[in-house]
């Protein structure tokens, strides 16, 4: 497994996947839209070439990624062991935006018993060894950008509809280019993209000013749940399955929300936990710590929201003091944001995941799961 794809792997990667007629191409649970970019875009190449893919989810595609049911075959849900035992005369398995069991468990069992040549691509840092060969680059922006280098080194067709499904990908793990993720290789290969005829503002508008009054009640939920810990820099939001479906939402809707803490000045880590059925799960995001702020003087929220400011104030000619007399003039003074590595915090959860974009499945009550990931995150500041 290489942390750089160079044309050989893509050329031998590519000799594996030219023998296959029927395989199965698969991702990780709670697609995101890289996650579904990619089985989309490879279902449409892989047509091209004559075969004929099956993408597979665990669950109901996603409200948000109805655009891409422009094709009601384009992906098959599979639920339960029955379902994957009905699959058929697959021929090669494609892995696509994760390496990891945890993130296939619905499809675990069977996917080590299919005797069939298996293909991972992937970008995260965590991973096991499911695959016989992988394409794995840590520094790409998104599954779908190593995708789209694929494409191009090995000189495969790109249909309109693979073109969009890439941009979707690309778009989506990047925060529509503004995450530490983008960089010159996302922002070239979307231009690229556009340059075939990929409408971005078209794609914004399907995936976020066309969400239901659900989604929205969703984030104000979470928000009105929001907790700020270690000085402001810890930012926690939970979700319980009583209060999403008080909001006529459900845990399908929750992408992005863990974001929004992220707007908070102080905030290095933010943290979204939600309630399901079988487990809690986290989602964890943390600021690049070139993100530097400043907190406005005079700004004293007490307790858990308190701002990490340290004072500086004129108390004479040339001299400075940390602590502000009545009377001072307090500046502001911007304390550097901690560096956390959350696809490392979220390993000791038994998750996995980037730098700066990871979650994880943990068992236990939501108070019980709250308080040993805020403790985990206090112990890193």
């Amino acid at each position: 497994m290489a942390d750089v794809i160079d044309e050989t792997q893509y050329r031998e990667a590519a000799e594996i996947v030219h023998r296959w007629r029927t395989p199965v191409l698969l991702t990780h649970e709670r697609p995101d839209g890289d996650a579904l970019g990619a089985l989309a875009a490879m279902r449409s190449v892989l047509r091209e070439l004559g075969a004929d893919p099956t993408p597979v989810l665990f669950d109901e595609l996603p409200p948000r990624y109805d655009l891409f049911h422009r094709d009601p075959s384009l992906f098959v849900v599979c639920k339960g062991r029955a379902a994957w035992d009905a699959l058929e005369g697959i021929d090669g398995a494609l892995i696509l935006d994760t390496c990891t069991w945890n993130q296939l468990a619905p499809a675990a069992d069977w996917l080590r018993s299919l005797d069939v040549p298996k293909l991972a691509v992937d970008h995260h840092a965590t991973r096991d060894d499911l695959a016989d060969r992988y394409l794995i680059d840590e520094t790409a922006p998104a599954a779908c950008w190593i995708l789209y280098e694929w494409i191009r080194a090995v000189d495969w067709p790109l249909p309109p509809a693979a073109a969009e499904a890439l941009f979707v990908g690309l778009a989506m793990d990047t925060g529509w280019f503004h995450h530490s993720n983008t960089d010159a290789r996302a922002l070239t290969a979307a231009a690229e993209l556009a340059g075939m005829g990929v409408k971005p503002n078209r794609l914004y508008g399907l995936l976020f000013q066309n969400e239901p009054a659900s989604r929205v009640r969703l984030l104000g939920a979470a928000l009105e749940s929001l907790e700020l810990h270690a000085d402001g820099r810890i930012a926690v939001m939970s979700l319980t399955a009583r209060r999403m479906r008080e909001v006529g939402a459900d845990a399908t809707q929750t992408e992005d929300i863990v974001n929004e803490p992220l707007r908070i000045g102080t905030v290095a880590v933010s943290v979204l936990l939600v309630e399901h059925d079988d487990c809690i799960r986290i989602s964890f995001r943390s600021k690049a710590p070139e993100a530097a702020r400043t907190a406005p003087p005079g700004d004293h929220e007490q307790s858990r929201d308190r701002l990490p400011v340290r004072a500086r104030t004129q108390t004479g000619e040339g001299a400075v003091s940390s602590e502000a007399p009545e009377g001072s003039v307090a500046e502001a003074v911007p304390l550097p944001i901690p560096d956390i590595d959350v696809a490392r915090v979220a390993e000791a959860f038994g998750g996995g995941g980037h730098a700066r974009a990871a979650g994880a499945r943990v068992s236990g009550s939501l108070d019980e799961v709250r308080r040993a990931v805020i403790e985990h995150l206090a112990g890193l500041l």
